[in-house]
Order: C-alpha cells, then sequence, then structure tokens
C-alpha cells in the first residue's frame, strides 16, 4: 500500500520527517532552558504548565482555522512561529520573557501538532490509515536521532544546539513552500 500512496503525501512525510529533527520532544530542552535562565527547576515546571495551557487553548481554534483557509497556510505559519520560538529561547534572560516564549511554544504545539497529521490524511485519499500510519512511523523513527544529536549539543553548548533547530527549522520551512496541493486538496 505504501508504494501507491501519492507523490504529494511522501513529500509532506519527508518535510514532516526534517521538522521533527527540530521538533522531536524539544520541550524537555525547553524546561532545562528555563531552569538555566531561572535557577529553579519549580519555576521551569511552571512554564511547562503555561505551555500545556497553550496548546490546550489554541490547538481546536487553529484546527478550525485550517479547516477554513488550508492545512498548508497553517503550518507554513506554524513553522514560522516555531523559529520565532527558537530564537526567542536563544535570546531569553528572564522569568517574563520566558513565559512569552512558553506561550509561543504553546501556540507552535497547537498548530503544528494536530494539523500535519491532519493535512497528511488529506493529501491521503482514500488511504488514510496508511498515510498516518506511515507518518507517525517516520516520524517516530526521526526523533530517536534527532533527540541523541539534540542531547549531544546540548552537552557541548546548549545554545549551538538551539542554532541547530534554528537551522532545521529554516530547512522545513522551505521545504514546506514546495508541498504542492491538488485543486481537490487546497482549501
Amino acid at each position: 500500500g505504501v508504494k501507491s500512496l501519492d507523490g504529494r503525501l511522501k513529500y509532506f512525510i519527508f518535510v514532516s520527517a526534517v521538522f521533527a529533527f527540530a521538533h522531536f520532544g524539544l520541550y524537555l530542552f525547553l524546561i532545562l532552558r528555563a531552569q538555566q535562565i531561572t535557577g529553579s527547576i519549580v519555576l521551569a515546571l511552571a512554564l511547562y504548565s503555561i505551555f500545556n495551557l497553550s496548546y490546550a487553548v489554541f490547538a481546536v481554534p487553529f484546527g478550525k482555522l485550517s479547516d477554513k483557509i488550508g492545512r498548508k497556510t497553517v503550518l507554513f505559519f506554524g513553522y514560522i512561529l516555531f523559529l520565532v520560538a527558537i530564537a526567542g529561547f536563544i535570546v531569553a534572560s528572564n522569568f517574563m520573557y520566558l513565559i512569552l516564549m512558553f506561550i509561543v511554544y504553546g501556540l507552535v504545539y497547537a498548530i503544528v501538532q494536530s494539523n500535519q497529521k491532519a493535512y497528511a490524511a488529506d493529501l491521503a485519499g482514500e488511504m488514510k490509515g496508511t498515510a498516518l500510519g506511515l507518518y507517525s512511523a517516520v516520524v517516530g523513527m526521526v526523533t530517536i536521532p534527532a533527540g541523541l544529536i539534540a542531547g549531544l549539543l546540548w552537552d557541548k553548548n546548549p545554545l549551538t544546539m538551539f542554532y541547530y533547530i534554528f537551522a532545521v527549522g529554516v530547512v522545513s520551512l522551505i521545504l514546506l513552500y514546495f508541498v504542492k496541493e491538488g485543486k481537490e486538496y487546497k482549501k
């Protein structure tokens, strides 16, 4: 069944896999970054709660928005916002700034997490189960080396890891731009 999937879908899964090298469970490193800046694991975990609240509040509205204006458009905005968030974590220096960045990253998660899957389903045609299975397998497999790379970079210098993630995010944004939509999938 995988061989008969649409080429646009396969390319989008590739784009999602590249993005997963930057968005692999990153929130764990964001908690560590918050602890570095604040000096407190309690404040860092409070910021993680803010991230989760932001994600929960904005997931449905951004899902509805993608239903109206198209998933690719919303994802493109999400990838740009991801770059803003990562740049923010690079320059973050105080608790108030971290609050804003955790809210922004919650928005990113709300936009990207479900809309990538929904877009894969849109591009799948009649083979939604196979498509989502392939999407999940590929993205899931990528998170293992992505986390290892991030961990090695973090050990050398946490900011180096964030620069790497930013660069991968830029590549992902460029690749997303070239996802071709057929009129049957375009909103």
